[in-house]
């Protein structure tokens, strides 16, 4: 994202990266014999709207405004979004002492992780920018929840490239409607710019949201969303491995209470069964009535 966003305005580098990927990846769906039918497109523009006019939307706008290190530890609020909202939910899933304590030490992890220096950045924290991410990983745990629960084409890679494919459109309009588009120039795209798009398009939507919904359709939200926790351990391993950057006994002791978060959500979730599953009982049950 940091790379694209040298030479390509934010809305218009998020609806490029997934308008590519959507086309590819919903035309690979479609021609491998999967079918959308008329019935799936209002849950499939719900999703979109949610998942990246919402999400992806307010954080590349806000992406460029605030921290690197603030914009982490805000992005990742998902999970504390995710089970507030099945808490109020009246058929919510209610979490136990073991995933409130491993979400409380994965704030801690994030924030040990990023430091008081990335934190503040310049010491000034523009309110809109982080708004905006704060905005964006409320409105990606809502489209989370969302897609645990509407009736979306069963092959995920058709329903992840049809939602990339609407998240494009509806982002390129923004763009536009906010001017971004105004004075701009394809040509004055860096080759870094566009490797990195491509590597946005590839890796990150078409394979990582692909297995991200299939997820959904198998495990809860909430345990789902520990990858907010995982990618800064992902983007230190990069860091170290190709950037040569320092591991310090802090970045250590927060990757511990990172990955202890992680188990401690993961073991109570396994207590409950999936989407699918709780799906399965419940008709079984109905049968056997």
């Amino acid at each position: 994202m940091k790379v694209g966003l040298e030479t390509l305005p934010p809305l218009v580098l998020a609806g490029t990266r997934l308008l590519l990927a959507g086309c590819l990846m919903g035309g690979a769906a479609l021609a491998m014999g999967h079918r959308l039918q008329l019935r799936h497109w209002k849950p499939l523009l719900g999703a979109a709207a949610l998942l990246f006019l919402g999400g992806h939307g307010f954080l590349y706008w806000g992406q460029e405004r605030v921290s690197s290190g603030l914009g982490a530890v805000l992005f990742a609020t998902i999970p504390l979004w995710i089970v507030l909202i099945e808490g109020l939910s009246p058929h919510g899933i209610r979490l136990g002492w073991r995933a409130g304590t491993g979400l409380g030490l994965g704030t801690a992890g994030i924030l040990l992780l990023v430091g008081p220096t990335q934190l503040l950045g310049s010491g000034r924290v523009d309110l809109a920018g982080a708004a905006a991410i704060s905005l964006a990983s409320l409105s990606w745990a809502l489209g989370s929840i969302y897609c645990t629960r509407a009736k979306l084409p069963a092959s995920a890679a058709l329903a992840g490239g049809m939602e990339m494919l609407l998240g494009g459109v509806l982002l390129l309009i923004v763009a536009g409607a906010m001017g971004e588009t105004r004075g701009f120039h394809w040509s004055q795209v860096s080759t870094h710019s566009w490797l990195a798009v491509a590597y946005l398009v590839g890796v990150s939507s078409m394979i990582g949201f692909s297995c991200y919904l299939w997820l959904l359709k198998v495990a809860s939200a909430a345990r789902v969303s520990t990858y907010a926790y995982i990618n800064p351990l992902v983007a230190v391993g990069l860091g170290w491995g190709l950037a040569g950057e320092t591991v310090t006994a802090r970045t250590l002791g927060a990757i511990a209470m990172l990955l202890g978060a992680v188990v401690l959500i993961v073991r109570e979730q396994s207590k409950r069964p999936g989407p699918l599953l709780a799906a399965e009982v419940e008709s079984q049950g109905a049968v056997a009535s």
